[in-house]
């Protein structure tokens, strides 16, 4: 037979349907999800290495606000980055203790993500998968790939190599240092004017205290 006539062979209806439920299942991924806050995301299970509960977390002196400090994985040491803290989301009264950590692997460093609690593993059409609308999040839309609704549920999917990328630790890093420096001096000076008021207040207090008459110890009839 020639190529031509190969080529030109009607493919049978039950080939063509198994030809697209091979490309239809080529294209499910799967999902870790999470918790942050009352937000729900999700990382494709590609990026994530393993999920782990909180342990020990032993601070970096001087680090930004959104890295806690780094923690100990069966030998391997992961910088811990707290993502509320990462994406400036409010904080909870949730002890760090009780939330999980996503261990990731990007540009051969080891990550350890702190997140409120993972989930479940969710199986999902790549179809599925939208644009992410505006103002649909309060994360920054440079790491989010799209969204997912299921039922009454959004779920936001994040690229962590974008979120975790080495120039955009480092622009973090610098940015949290000067919101530091900035919040570090502007303490400093409420101490300072706290002070001054105390002072203040402590001299204008001696001032109006009224002298008391001296006391002249009582002489000895006769003397």
């Amino acid at each position: 037979m020639k190529n031509k006539d190969i080529k030109s062979m009607p493919i049978h209806p039950q080939t063509q349907q198994k030809k697209a439920t091979r490309e239809e299942e080529a294209k499910v991924i799967q999902l870790i999800v999470f918790n942050l806050g009352d937000e729900e995301y999700g990382a494709d299970i590609g990026q994530v290495r393993e999920i782990i509960r909180t342990g020990t977390i032993t601070p970096i002196p001087d680090s930004p606000d959104f890295i806690k400090g780094v923690s100990n994985v069966r030998g391997e040491i992961p910088v811990i980055i707290d993502l509320k803290a990462r994406f400036f989301l409010p904080s909870s009264k949730r002890d760090v203790e009780d939330r999980h950590i996503v261990i990731t692997e990007q540009e051969k460093s080891i990550f350890g993500l702190l997140v409120d609690e993972v989930t479940e593993v969710l199986r999902i059409p790549e179809t599925d998968i939208k644009s992410a609308p505006e103002l649909v999040t309060r994360t920054d839309r440079e790491y989010v790939n799209g969204v997912i609704t299921l039922e009454n549920r959004l779920i936001i999917l994040l690229d962590l190599s974008k979120v975790l990328s080495s120039e955009e630790l480092a622009r973090l890093t610098e940015f949290s240092q000067r919101h530091r420096s900035a919040e570090e001096k502007r303490q400093m000076k409420e101490q300072h004017v706290e002070v001054s008021a105390k002072a203040e207040a402590k001299e204008a207090e001696a001032e109006t205290e009224e002298p008391q008459p001296e006391q002249k110890e009582p002489s000895l009839a006769g003397s």
